[in-house]
């Protein structure tokens, strides 16, 4: 990504974030930018090709917070909650990031290329799964890889707890009961 096309992208997260999906103009990113109208034209014609740039850079800036945890040597359900929720902590310091997603998500899901370089950009959700699943076989978990996929969309849902600022959960407490679940029953899938 050029310069100029990582500037165009961080304005509109910053936009997206800070004044919603509406606010989300060219000249809207010229004057944050503060750059000469029609300045982004030249980089992103359309609206679509506005969002592509800002798609392409939220899917390429994700970060890997949970491989980055220090893992102690004895895991516990209560120490995998404890480093996954140390790992939203980190990522929560992208917070803007995660909220123009959410409204993105929303905005995409009538465009299936930009929806599904949103929720699932395949190298992105792999590594993800694979930083879970690599705390799941520590834990001893049967099936560490399906049941990665699983826990992988509660941290979702517990992340877009935090973005959106809803109720507060109980995170650890929510994580080592579903990890403890797990271990007991030996890592037999929820749907399975």
């Amino acid at each position: 990504m050029t310069d100029r096309r990582a500037q165009i992208a961080e304005a509109g997260i910053a936009i997206l974030a800070s004044r919603g999906v509406r606010a989300l103009t060219h000249l809207a990113i010229d004057r944050e930018l503060g750059l000469p109208d029609g300045s982004t034209s030249y980089y992103a014609r359309t609206r679509r090709d506005l969002i592509a740039v800002i798609v392409d850079r939220l899917a390429t800036r994700t970060g890997d917070d949970l491989a980055a945890q220090a893992l102690p040597e004895a895991l516990t359900p209560a120490v995998v909650a404890s480093v996954i929720v140390a790992g939203l902590d980190a990522t929560m310091r992208r917070a803007d990031e995660h909220r123009a997603r959410l409204i993105l998500l929303l905005e995409c899901r009538s465009d299936p290329e930009l929806q599904a370089s949103l929720a699932t950009r395949p190298e992105v959700r792999g590594a993800f799964v694979d930083a879970i699943a690599a705390l799941l076989v520590g834990l001893d978990v049967d099936r560490p890889q399906e049941n990665a996929q699983d826990a992988a969309a509660l941290l979702d849902g517990l992340l877009m707890q935090r973005v959106i600022r809803a109720s507060p959960a109980h995170e650890e407490a929510i994580l080592t009961a579903y990890l403890t679940g797990l271990t007991d029953g030996r890592g037999e899938p929820l749907g399975g």
